[in-house]
């Protein structure tokens, strides 16, 4: 085999050497440098692995929080549109109290207002009466007093009349 490697040019012992030099070479770099480079490699996906293991865990806490907002935000929503209807109740309530003491005091106003006007009326009807019953007295006492004949006290009556007629 000798020759075989000779006609190449490759010599056996040089050969030999390049094998050894090269196997040593490979368990150099072996111990050297792969191993800590597979060391490197496999912190690194574990690192990554456990990135990628906190960011859906992440994503999963979010949609969690975000579906419970939404659910907050809908309760609160309910809640808001309730509190909104018994306000709109309540001022219906009060709208309608409100237009019942109106009508009641508008008619205590009236009523009032038609016992005042009453008691105005009895007043001046009243005072008619007296002045009616002056005049008379003074209408008898000047028939007395002159002793006209009859024409004269139709004209002394007609003209109390229109006196009292005026003053109403």
């Amino acid at each position: 085999m000798d020759q075989l490697l000779k006609s190449f040019g490759i010599e056996g012992k040089i050969l030999l050497w390049q094998i050894i030099n090269f196997g040593a070479l490979f368990a150099i770099l072996w111990f050297v440098l792969y191993k800590p480079i597979k060391k490197i490699m496999a912190e690194r996906e574990s690192k990554i692995s456990e990135s990628l293991k906190q960011a859906d865990d992440l994503r999963k806490k979010s949609e969690e929080l975000e579906k419970e907002f939404k659910s907050k935000m809908a309760s609160e929503r309910r809640e808001l549109e309730e509190i909104h209807k018994r306000a709109l109740v309540e001022q219906e309530k009060l709208k309608k109290e409100m237009k019942i003491q109106a009508t009641a005091e508008a008619e205590r106003i009236i009523s009032e207002a038609k016992a005042l006007a009453d008691e105005e009326k009895q007043s001046i009807i009243s005072s008619l009466e007296k002045d009616v019953r002056d005049m008379a007295v003074a209408l008898a006492s000047k028939i007395i007093a002159r002793e006209i004949d009859e024409k004269s006290q139709k004209k002394f009556i007609d003209e109390a009349m229109e006196t009292l007629r005026k003053s109403s």
